[in-house]
């Protein structure tokens, strides 16, 4: 349990993957000491509503004003200049964990890729990355379907604006806005592409990255993704293929996912749309099939809900250890 007089510290709780986070330390964590600073250029201080109460978020002006903390979580990205200062004043204070919750990251390599919990290997410091949003539901079910010995892993991303943060969203309504007023649509500056009633294929680099995570999390697995943009606000869906290392009884598959928590199976005909999965927890797998060794599925969550509730797993599995 996390004891009373460690505090934790929370940049930029006002973000969107910073309110799911905050919310679930506050009910998972009601005693424990909380510090939320927000790294926008602007010093003004902002207001955050956490537990239906306003609370104040100062300016990060210096990386000192951390110390005492037992975790620092990161929540949106950091301008080059900021996430310089952080990681040298972490380095000069290695028994403070990192828990980034950005994409990329702002460590690259020195950290972890981590799921729900802290990996059994360390490493010098203890800085852990949460896996990216938009494979919230496809890393779940493939640690479920472990015990078949899975050897390849394919999945397909179908990725909603909300990942690229609460701008990306205004944004994607902009476009829409735009588009069914026959009007040209401007350059877009949060999201990739122009997405509105549409799709994008991402970059080639950006399914590598997201395969390099895959990997670090299941050694044992060869991952291959493919990421598409989606004009959806919120909830990612995925299809996923995995090849085993022999034949997969359609019930020992179906037995292993109805036994992990935080994912059920959908109901036969049921119809479940991303909008549905939004600002709700766990993971929703249909049209389960199996065929010799390959297992298939859709997958369903709203990542960002999903990290938020990981968020508090780390951090117990950070103060358990």
């Amino acid at each position: 349990m996390l004891q009373p007089h460690r505090t934790l510290s929370i940049l930029d709780p006002t973000s969107l993957v910073g309110r799911e986070v905050t919310e679930g330390i506050v009910r998972a964590f009601p005693d424990v000491p909380r510090r939320l600073f927000h790294t926008g250029a602007d010093p003004e201080h902002l207001i955050a509503e956490v537990s239906s109460g306003a609370t104040i978020v100062g300016p990060l002006l210096d990386p000192d004003e951390l110390d005492g903390s037992i975790a620092v979580i990161l929540t949106n990205s950091l301008t080059a200049q900021v996430s310089g200062r952080l990681l040298t004043w972490l380095r000069a204070n290695p028994s403070v964990a990192l828990l980034d919750c950005t994409q990329p990251g702002v460590a690259g390599a020195e950290a972890s890729c981590v799921l729900d919990s802290i990996p059994a290997v360390r490493r010098d410091l203890p800085w852990y990355h949460l896996v990216d949003p938009s494979l919230a539901a496809p890393v779940r079910w493939l640690r479920a379907l472990l015990p078949l010995a899975p050897e390849a892993f394919h999945a397909t991303l179908l990725c909603p604006a909300s990942g690229f943060g609460a701008e990306a969203i205004d944004e994607l309504a902009s476009q829409g806005t735009a588009r069914l007023a026959g009007r040209a649509t401007r350059r877009p500056a949060h999201l990739p592409a122009v997405l509105a009633f549409d799709l994008a294929l991402a970059q080639a680099e950006r399914s590598e990255a997201l395969e390099a995570q895959v990997a670090e999390l299941f050694p044992a697995v060869r991952p291959g993704l493919h990421v598409i943009d989606t004009g959806v606000f919120h909830g990612t869906l995925a299809t996923a293929l995995l090849r085993c290392a022999g034949d997969v009884p359609l019930e020992r598959a179906r037995a292993l996912l109805r036994a992990t928590p935080g994912l059920r199976l959908a109901r036969r005909n049921e119809t479940v749309s991303a909008a549905e999965a939004a600002a709700r927890d766990g993971v929703i797998c249909g049209d389960l099939r199996v065929q010799g060794p390959c297992v298939t599925a859709w997958l369903l969550a709203d990542g960002l809900r999903v990290g938020g509730g990981a968020v508090v797993e780390l951090v117990s599995s950070l103060t358990a250890s």
